[in-house]
């Protein structure tokens, strides 16, 4: 689990309705093609690539289950730095960000669809080149997603 100290309270990142209609509302970026690919997505691969952004994004949206109490993200940014300086660097923070969202019954579903979309992905090219190519980002995506569950 997630948790981040703010304003002197411990707060647990959840995953839910109101973390994805955030989510989804805030995060949402387009592909290549110009196809809307939602918040989920875009938070979840981002977070494979350690943008520290989308760290942020993530817990925006991990608690707004707080609604009228939930902290401004100036405060959010605050308590993310504070746990930088405390521990050094931003690997726990990413693993416990992803962890969150990787385990989490509200998207169970859409975590394995997404790694079956990666190995999908990984078969798609149109010539040898191009899937050699894909399967080696698909290795840099896994490699990373072993790091974070690690």
């Amino acid at each position: 689990m997630a948790f981040l100290k703010i304003n002197g309270k411990e707060l647990e990142a959840k995953c839910n309705f109101r973390f994805e209609r955030l989510a989804d509302k805030k995060y949402s970026e387009q592909d290549k093609e110009g196809n809307d690919i939602g918040g989920f997505h875009s938070l979840y691969s981002n977070l494979l690539q350690y943008s520290n952004k989308h760290l942020l994004a993530f817990w925006d949206c991990a608690l707004d289950y707080l609604a009228k109490d939930k902290p401004k993200l100036e405060e959010i940014e605050a308590a993310i730095e504070a746990r930088i300086e405390e521990d050094g660097d931003t690997e726990q923070l990413f693993k416990e960000a992803f962890q969150t969202i990787d385990e989490s019954g509200f998207f169970k579903k859409q975590a394995k669809n997404y790694w079956k979309n990666i190995e999908a992905f990984k078969e798609s090219g149109k010539n040898e080149e191009e899937k050699a190519e894909r399967a080696k980002q698909v290795e840099i995506l896994l490699k990373a997603r072993e790091e974070l569950t690690a």
